[in-house]
């Protein structure tokens, strides 16, 4: 823990936190003394930070649309610490000193009821997200040890030899290193969002111990709000990982492989795995391009910013979305996501501004999935009249075993559109990407 007491010291010494800071573009609630590191107030004016200048935010005035949205959800953030720890304000040293005790208290009172608490994490993913047992495999694990052998992601942006045709082919490379980036932070924000659905479960988890749902909203609040008295969050201790493996043609399932420390932060993690299979459907269909595009947009310097700006865009994205159709939120995500990276920024700006004809495209969408339900349930009842369907149950919940040291993954759109494919483009291959 040495790692982290270093942060907690820097972080207390160098930014003079507790203190009003005098800002002109975020906006602070009225009688509000809460506020963000001033170094994080400043990127954001300046635009330095991992989407800077994203070509689907829209445009601001006296403020841009990053800190208009950062600032509702700092507000959000702190209003949840404060119910959570049944506070009116909040003491920043309080914050970083108490979070590791309180992991370690969870834990504890974790530690004989993993099984079950993997299998409803397990169910929980499922329910949210829709998903059959015969298309994703999932393993979820808590540990007290996380496993980094088969991930990889660099510090910073991978420098690449890439040689393309011409420049609009690194053109478009670039574009596409964009939208990779803005689908990461998406990624993060719909995992934030879930990692809080521990309260949808309350009963279960009050017949296991009454006192993880309480444990659980400390924690998780105080994680929140620590990414915006932190700046740099990167230096932290990890307490969950995830591996994807997508189909191949000698296994047609995806399979999650998450491990993690404590149960929100398992689902965090579970969360991430799906939304990964859903954002592989906006990589390159090009090998070349698509290498690129990975070393360029997935790099560890660039999650804090995506944990404190995703939650906030996954928000603008669901508010688009009929509350009746709002369980059809990652079919909307998986469309959006396979568009061509042009109409993707144009598509996806309108959304984000919350414009009539953001809410327009997310109905289209919306009617299209609909359309492709009612096929999708028509051949299946075909095929049960024939007798052609079997279903074998596998066990979800990992033992811990089994887990390889690295993924591979095949294209699993052969029919993406991609307009810059060529003779190397077939069944293209990436290592894992988180």
């Amino acid at each position: 823990m040495s790692d982290y007491k270093k942060i907690v010291e820097d972080a207390l010494r160098k930014a003079k936190l507790g203190t009003k800071q005098v800002n002109e573009v975020l906006k602070y609630p009225e009688g509000s003394s809460e506020r963000m590191h001033p170094k994080l107030e400043d990127d954001l004016a300046k635009g330095n930070h991992s989407l800077g200048k994203h070509p689907v935010f829209p445009d601001g005035d006296e403020s841009s649309f990053e800190q208009k949205i950062m600032s509702k959800r700092f507000d959000d953030v702190t209003k949840r610490y404060k119910r959570s720890h049944d506070v009116t304000s909040i003491n920043y040293q309080d914050v970083m000193s108490n979070m590791m005790p309180l992991v370690r208290e969870t834990m504890g009172l974790e530690k004989k009821h993993r099984k079950a608490l993997e299998k409803l994490a397990v169910d929980m993913i499922r329910e949210e997200y829709d998903m059959d047992k015969d298309v994703v495999e999932i393993h979820a694990e808590l540990t007290d040890n996380i496993s980094m052998v088969g991930t990889k992601k660099n510090a910073k942006p991978e420098s690449t030899d890439t040689e393309f045709k011409n420049h609009d082919e690194l053109k478009n490379a670039n574009d596409e290193v964009y939208k990779r980036r803005f689908l990461n932070a998406m990624t993060q924000g719909a995992a934030k969002h879930c990692n809080h659905m521990f309260h949808m479960k309350d009963e279960e988890l009050t017949d296991l111990d009454p006192r993880l749902a309480n444990k659980y909203s400390k924690m998780m609040a105080s994680a929140d709000f620590m990414y915006y008295i932190i700046p740099e969050m990167e230096n932290g201790v990890s307490g969950g990982v995830v591996r994807v493996q997508f189909p191949t043609k000698d296994n047609p399932k995806a399979v999650i492989y998450a491990q993690a420390m404590v149960f929100p932060v398992l689902i965090h993690e579970l969360v991430k795995g799906v939304m990964e299979i859903l954002s592989a459907h906006g990589l390159p269909k090009n090998k070349k391009v698509g290498e690129y595009v990975i070393n360029k947009a997935d790099f560890l310097s660039a999650e804090p910013w995506d944990m404190r700006l995703g939650p906030a865009l996954w928000s603008k994205f669901t508010e688009n979305i009929d509350p009746d159709d709002f369980h059809l939120k990652h079919h909307i995500y998986m469309e959006l996501a396979a568009l061509p990276v042009q109409e993707f920024n144009v598509k996806m700006k309108e959304i984000m501004a919350g414009t009539k004809e953001g809410n327009k495209i997310i109905k289209n969408i919306v009617d299209d999935v609909k359309k492709d339900f009612k096929e999708d349930e028509f051949n299946d009842a075909m095929r049960n009249i024939s007798g052609e369907e079997t279903d074998d149950e596998i066990d979800e919940v990992s033992d811990g075993t089994d887990k390889p040291d690295t993924f591979s993954a095949d294209d699993i759109l052969g029919n993406r559109p991609d307009d810059n494919s060529d003779d190397d483009s077939d069944g293209w291959k990436f290592e894992e990407l988180f």
